[in-house]
C-alpha cells in the first residue's frame, strides 16, 4: 500500500507541472493499473472536436452549453474493455482503437476547467458536467477534472452510477454522481490517496477476483459508495478517539467519570469545525500547510 501511495503522489504531482493534461491523466491511471491502446480519435483530441462530437451524439441544451463554456480543454485518455481488465490485451486483438459501440467498457476523459482565481470549483457544477458527458456515451465515462487554481492545482475524479432502465433494456439510467474532489496535486491528503488506492485494478483483482467489466463496474461503485465511505470515516475516527483517550492526559473538568472522553470529544468537534471553515474557504488554506523553517 505504501508503494502504491508513493506512486499516486508522483503521478498527481504531474498535474501541477507543465506536462499536457492528457499525459498527467494517463500517468495517474497507469499508477492505478489502467492502461490501454484504445485512445480517442483524432477529432476528439481538441476541445472543439470533443464538443462537436457530443453535440452529434445528442444535441446540447443551452444549460449544457453553458456548463461546457467553462472548459479549457477535453480529451479522451483511453478506453478500458474486458480484454484489458482480464489482463489479455496483449493476447487478444480486438481492433485497437476507441470502440464507440462497446457498452461493456470504461471511458476515461480528461478535462481542464476554469473558475474564479483562488476559488475551488463547485461540486454541483462538476457533477452536472459529468452527467452531460455520460448522457451521450453508451459506456460509463470517468472524468478527471483539473482545476488550475494558481499555486495549488487540484484534481477531481468523477463517476456516475448507472442501471438498466426498467422498461427499456437498451437504455441506461444515470444515478448519483460521486466525486473524489479537490485532490491536491502537489500535496494530496492521505484520505484521498486511500480512496484512489481502492480503485487500483491490481487490488481489485486480488480483493474481489475482478476479471470482467461487470465485476469492475461493481467494484468501482462499491469503492465510491458515499455511505461506505462515511462508515469508513467514522470507523477510523472512532479508532483515533480510542487511541487519544488512552494516550492523552487532561486537567480534571470536575464533571465526574469520563473526563478524558469529554476532552477528546471537544477536541474533535473543534477540529471538524475548523476544517469546515477551511472547506468553505472562510479561512486561508495556507494556515493548514505544514512548513519547516
Amino acid at each position: 500500500m505504501a508503494e502504491l501511495r508513493a506512486a499516486l503522489r508522483d503521478a498527481l504531482a504531474g498535474f501541477a507541472g507543465a506536462a499536457p493534461l492528457y499525459q498527467s491523466a494517463e500517468a495517474l491511471l497507469g499508477a492505478l493499473g489502467y492502461e490501454s491502446e484504445r485512445t480517442g480519435e483524432e477529432d476528439l483530441a481538441d476541445l472543439a472536436g470533443f464538443r462537436a462530437d457530443l453535440e452529434a451524439m445528442r444535441p446540447l441544451s443551452d444549460r449544457e452549453r453553458a456548463l461546457l463554456a467553462d472548459w479549457e480543454s477535453a480529451q479522451i485518455v483511453f478506453q478500458i474493455t474486458e480484454d484489458e481488465i482480464a489482463g489479455q490485451a496483449g493476447l487478444i486483438d480486438a481492433g485497437g482503437g476507441f470502440d464507440r459501440g462497446s457498452i461493456e467498457s470504461f471511458l476515461f476523459i480528461a478535462v481542464e476547467v476554469t473558475a474564479e482565481p483562488g476559488r475551488r470549483y463547485p461540486r454541483t457544477r462538476l457533477a452536472d458536467m459529468t452527467r452531460v458527458v455520460n448522457r451521450r456515451f453508451r459506456m460509463p465515462a470517468i472524468v478527471l477534472f483539473r482545476h488550475a487554481v494558481p499555486q495549488a492545482p487540484t484534481v477531481t475524479l468523477a463517476a456516475v452510477g448507472r442501471r438498466i432502465h426498467k422498461h427499456d433494456a437498451a437504455r441506461d439510467v444515470l444515478e448519483r454522481v460521486t466525486l473524489i474532489k479537490d485532490i491536491g496535486a502537489a500535496d494530496p491528503h492521505r484520505a484521498h490517496l486511500d480512496v484512489l488506492a481502492d480503485l487500483a485494478l491490481p487490488a481489485m483483482r486480488e480483493r474481489a477476483g475482478v476479471r470482467s467489466f461487470d465485476q469492475l463496474h461493481r467494484e468501482w461503485e462499491r469503492a465510491l459508495d458515499a455511505e461506505a465511505l462515511n462508515r469508513r470515516f467514522y470507523r477510523e475516527l472512532f479508532a483515533w478517539f480510542e487511541r487519544a483517550v488512552a494516550a492523552c492526559r487532561f486537567p480534571d473538568d470536575g464533571a465526574g467519570p469520563g473526563n478524558a472522553e469529554r476532552h477528546v470529544i471537544r477536541l474533535i468537534t473543534r477540529l471538524l469545525f475548523i476544517w469546515f471553515l477551511r472547506e468553505k474557504e472562510l479561512v486561508p488554506a495556507k494556515l493548514f500547510t505544514e512548513e519547516f523553517a
